[in-house]
């Protein structure tokens, strides 16, 4: 190469490599999409039989609060005991048990989209999958399956049992077939046809169920029970000791098993063999026996544990590390039941 094509190139190079880097400083932040992005949403029931189910909405530093946000955006109650909630996209589905309807919300805004109410009685859980919102409708044993986007009605799964929870992975879909310490049985729905293919028993008193790296796990009276979600198969159990009892709120995050038993927090290793009777944290939380223990959740490397305070009042939410160091307390509405990640 001569001197005269070796400076050319030289120039060019210097010419391009300025531009890139002027090119990455220049580009532009995301745009942000709504106040309610990066945080948490606490689920509050309200009490049953007035419309006072509510959202309450906290940043990730845990350090703002925001209370009733459905209500201050779209200036109207949002309904009779607020279930449950799940994200897809930019959506929020919000599960309004006793009004017998789902909002539909922008996840960041929380202004309203849509309301789905036909053949909705009693619904408890929903799931998007293949574009496609299933909702267990406790008012008749069924699945019905609606468009996520367009929220018109598809059709109808007959269940003819309890459902309660429902999850997916690989073709399937679980249902669970239990509900109040009652039930053991699991329906698996080919997602395909929208057929029920099996159905799983585990232990009586199935309470929960949660699915990581392609095993579902079930708690419930005896212990927790694997299932193979390739074959929908039980490859194994891991049996309670020493009188541990009452566990519910199962939650499986990043290689370990989480659930309550009343005031107290369990964590174990999911590779253990057996689950101890010793616990992460106690939060000394005292109430009814059915108040006790009514909302957990493992979101961000946090423990979120509700105090419902009986349904007489605003609740407090205890947060704690995953080593169990309470971190913050803080209030959200009445009866709450659940805590979701917004990302």
């Amino acid at each position: 190469m001569n001197k005269r094509l070796l400076k050319i190139n030289v120039f060019i190079f210097a010419i391009l490599f300025g531009f890139i880097s002027c090119d990455n400083a220049d580009d532009p932040k995301p745009m942000p999409k709504g106040d309610y992005e990066n945080g948490f949403f606490i689920t509050n029931e309200g009490n049953f039989g007035s419309p006072n189910g509510s959202i309450t909405f906290i940043d990730n530093e845990l350090l703002q609060e925001s209370h009733n946000i459905f209500s201050s955006i779209n200036s109207t109650n949002l309904g009779d005991v607020l279930q449950s909630v799940t994200f897809e996209e930019d959506y929020a589905y919000l599960v309004l048990n006793n009004s017998n309807k789902i909002e539909v919300v922008n996840r960041y805004t929380f202004k309203s989209i849509a309301t789905i109410s036909e053949n909705i009685a009693a619904p408890r859980y929903t799931l998007v999958k293949n574009g496609k919102l299933y909702v267990t409708n406790g008012g008749n044993n069924s699945v019905l399956v609606f468009d996520a986007n367009s929220f018109v009605y598809d059709t109808s799964i007959t269940i003819d049992k309890t459902v309660e929870e429902i999850i997916a992975d690989n073709d399937f879909i679980y249902v669970m077939n239990a509900a109040f310490g009652f039930g053991n049985e699991i329906s698996v729905i080919d997602a395909k046809t929208n057929t029920v293919v099996k159905t799983i028993t585990v232990a009586e008193g199935l309470n929960s169920m949660e699915i990581e790296n392609g095993i579902l796990y079930a708690l419930h009276t005896t212990g927790i029970t694997k299932v193979s979600t390739s074959t929908n198969e039980i490859i194994g159990d891991i049996p309670f000791q020493d009188g541990l009892s009452n566990a519910t709120k199962l939650e499986v995050e990043d290689d370990f098993l989480y659930f309550l038993s009343g005031s107290k927090i369990f964590k174990f290793s999911k590779d253990v063999t057996s689950l101890a009777n010793v616990e992460l944290v106690d939060t000394k939380v005292e109430d009814q026996p059915w108040f006790v223990g009514y909302g957990f959740s493992v979101a961000k490397n946090k423990l979120f544990y509700t105090d419902v305070k009986g349904f007489t009042e605003n609740s407090e939410v205890q947060v704690y590390d995953l080593d169990g160091k309470l971190l913050k307390n803080f209030n959200a509405g009445i009866g709450a039941n659940g805590v979701y990640d917004n990302d």
